[in-house]
């Protein structure tokens, strides 16, 4: 099961336990299973152009296009299948972009939480649940 959705612009949070088990609750193999890819424009502020693209797909879902504008997100939950599931990802931002895999079951995120950062000098990781913590950068623009 595949929920995304534009959030609008805020500080970005961490889910509470309550969401998180409510949200689990659904995934057949239990709530351990249940992940959430959060991706997030965090360009500078005053950076032009300042928009961010961004594209998610699974071998069996397409999540689409989202323009997010400086500091929004777009975020989608799914139940994982064990050493099965893979979504990856593409940010464009002006000339720039980068393609990766934002999920992979075989390397899951920690806490059950992957935060992607596209910021001017790459793309930033956070897998703790407080997305501020522990970010580490992972790629760089092409």
């Amino acid at each position: 099961m595949i929920r995304g959705r534009p959030v609008s612009p805020r500080k970005i949070r961490a889910p509470n336990s309550y969401e998180v088990a409510i949200g689990a609750r659904r995934c057949f193999f239990g709530p351990l299973y249940h992940y959430r890819v959060h991706l997030v424009n965090s360009l500078a502020p005053n950076t032009k152009p300042s928009i961010v693209t961004v594209h998610c797909a699974s071998g069996n879902d397409d999540l689409g296009n989202h323009t997010l504008a400086l500091n929004q997100e777009f975020s989608f939950d799914f139940c994982s299948i064990p050493f099965k599931t893979l979504f990856f990802c593409h940010f464009w931002w002006g000339n720039k972009n980068k393609a990766f895999d934002a999920f992979d079951d075989k390397r899951p995120c920690g806490e059950r939480n992957c935060y992607w950062f596209a910021k001017n000098d790459g793309i930033w990781l956070s897998e703790h649940s407080d997305p501020n913590w522990a970010l580490r950068k992972l790629f760089d623009w092409e």
